[in-house]
């Protein structure tokens, strides 16, 4: 049984401009894997490793002129086992940041017992025995290694080599019992030694083998097979691809880039995306040519910001503003309010988008403005955005300034008036962000404030009769109490309201692809930076039996 073990590490999320990350490693999310926490996952493969080991049994024999020996049921009873790691970018051209080939060495010792038996026949006679075998090794090896980038089927990922599995074992002492001829068999036993190393380094390359396999397998599924969406309260989700376009790295640490394309799913009526392009790496598997040497790899971890110790997530300003932008690529900043009925000052709104409801919100207003607009028993209101949300990350969190379009129906039956305009404003929504494990997975959580700019446009009212206003409709100048009241309304709606909706609907948060399957964060500190976002965590627990 693999007990948890406690592993404090510093994890970073930021989203840094992209003139400040070398490309192709500017856009999309990137993570940074320390070296320290590679090794850290590898004392838990190892601890693994030596359990399956431990309840592992072979047998082998050896035969020559007129005998038999065989030997079963050897398992070990002591193993102590010391993995290291060794990283190395390899300087590849596919997508001009070369792979990264993780070796792994594991030297120990191991003490094993098992059963033997030993069959001379001749012409004139045969001679049988049988009795115990204690085999003990002070030192062995074994080696193996994981590439980190382009795999055999062109996509990126994790690909464990099985070939390259080598195991060694210095020195093997071995000891039979049981029998009264079991001193003649020691002194014969020399003979099959080589015989008992073959099999014990056979054993040891199909087990790490299985285990190592089975390990890149699971940790890849993890991280970029998961479903990572966002879902709408009217319907639909807004999906985003996790899967690698970038694994390289350098002696320090492994590096992961994925662009995390966005797509909106499940909706009757899809809008177009607008999304910049993303990094193309054409899989290769081709040798550099004849007569050129292959250019030397650079160190991709001095060129990525993050921890030397844990694990670092970068979070770049692009995808920030693809996120951000798309909500109004796909109508999500479009809202209609209806008001349902008034009550004093209290005025309750139903807020629908493309027409599903959404929430319904109340608005306490001072008795002087509520009683400016009293009078108009329908009350209709649009909001939306009208172009993509400018978007920068600063010290004080995620910044959006909005050009937002109000469309204002207020009508009334006795007497019979309507007024109908549209006003126009830059809003700025600001966001922060905490980190915490929610419904299966690790997100952002939102917090989202707005604040509005001056309303322009011109307000006009006047008698509607038949549906048409008549002439003597008549434009209200600012600083009119009507105009006054309306404007305390949409800032009302927009800074109180529809920032709590946006809020609320983003509560499943923005989905990172770290595992929860095998890691756990205890807690993390937020502080944000002029164009990134910074989320440190320890307390990480690294649990490989988790099903």
């Amino acid at each position: 049984m693999l007990s948890r073990v406690l592993v404090i590490i510093i994890l970073t999320i930021t989203g840094i401009r992209t003139s400040e990350l070398s490309p192709p490693l500017n856009t999309g999310i990137i993570g940074k894997i320390s070296k320290q926490f590679l090794q850290d996952f590898a004392n838990e493969i190892i601890d693994e490793f030596e359990e399956d080991l431990r309840g592992r049994t072979f047998s082998g024999s050896d035969s020559g002129s007129g005998y038999n020996f065989n030997y079963w049921n050897v398992r070990a009873n002591s193993l102590s086992l010391n993995p290291a790691l060794s990283l190395e970018n390899d300087g590849s051209p596919g997508g001009g940041t070369g792979q990264l080939i993780v070796g792994g060495s594991i030297g120990g010792s191991t003490s094993l017992s098992g059963s033997w038996s030993f069959n001379k026949k001749s012409w004139w006679y045969s001679f049988s025995t049988s009795g115990t075998v204690d085999m003990s090794s002070s030192w062995f090896m074994v080696q193996s290694r994981v590439v980190m980038g382009t795999k055999s089927d062109g996509r990126v990922g994790f690909n464990y080599d099985p070939s390259a599995c080598r195991a060694s074992v210095a020195d093997l002492d071995v000891e039979v019992g049981g029998s009264s001829y079991s001193w003649i068999i020691n002194i014969l036993i020399w003979a099959f030694q080589d015989d008992f190393k073959g099999t014990l380094e056979e054993v040891a390359c199909r087990i790490t083998n299985e285990v190592l396999s089975d390990a890149a397998e699971k940790f890849s599924q993890a991280m970029f097979d998961k479903d990572f969406s966002m879902p709408l309260k009217t319907g639909g989700e807004v999906k985003m691809d996790f899967n690698p376009s970038i694994i390289t790295g350098g002696s320090d640490c492994a590096i992961i880039a994925t662009p995390a394309t966005i797509e909106l799913q499940a909706l009757l009526k899809t809008p177009p995306i607008v999304t910049p392009d993303f990094i193309y790496l054409p899989a290769t598997n081709q040798p550099p040519p004849l007569g050129r040497r292959r250019r030397q790899a650079e160190d991709w971890c001095s060129k990525v910001p993050g921890t030397t110790r844990g694990i670092s997530v970068v979070l770049t300003e692009d995808l920030i503003t693809r996120l951000i932008q798309n909500l109004h690529h796909f109508n999500l900043l479009k809202f209609e309010l209806v008001e349902r009925e008034r009550d004093g000052s209290t005025m309750t709104f139903d807020v629908t988008r493309n027409g599903q409801s959404m929430s319904t919100i109340d608005l306490e207003f001072p008795g002087d403005s509520a009683e400016r607009l009293a009078d108009f028993n329908d009350k209709r209101i649009r909001i939306g955005s009208t172009e993509p949300p400018e978007v920068q990350i600063d010290e004080n969190g995620i910044s959006a300034s909005v050009n937002v379009r109000a469309r204002v129906t207020f009508s009334s039956e006795s007497p019979k008036l309507e007024i109908r305009k549209e006003f126009n404003a830059k809003t700025h929504w600001r966001g922060t962000v905490r980190l915490t494990e929610k419904d299966g997975r690790y997100s952002l959580i939102p917090h989202i404030t707005a604040s509005v700019d001056v309303w322009t446009g011109k307000l006009y009212i006047g008698a509607v009769r038949d549906g048409e206003v008549r002439a003597s409709q008549r434009k209200l100048e600012e600083g009119h109490q009507i105009l006054d009241a309306i404007e305390r309304l949409l800032n009302s709606l927009l800074e109180e309201n529809l920032a709590a909706i946006l809020e609320e609907e983003g509560r499943s948060g923005i989905p990172l692809n770290i595992p929860l399957e095998y890691l756990t964060i205890g807690s993390a500190d937020v502080s944000y930076k002029d164009g990134y976002i910074l989320v440190e965590a320890d307390d990480i627990s690294i649990d490989l039996e988790h099903e």
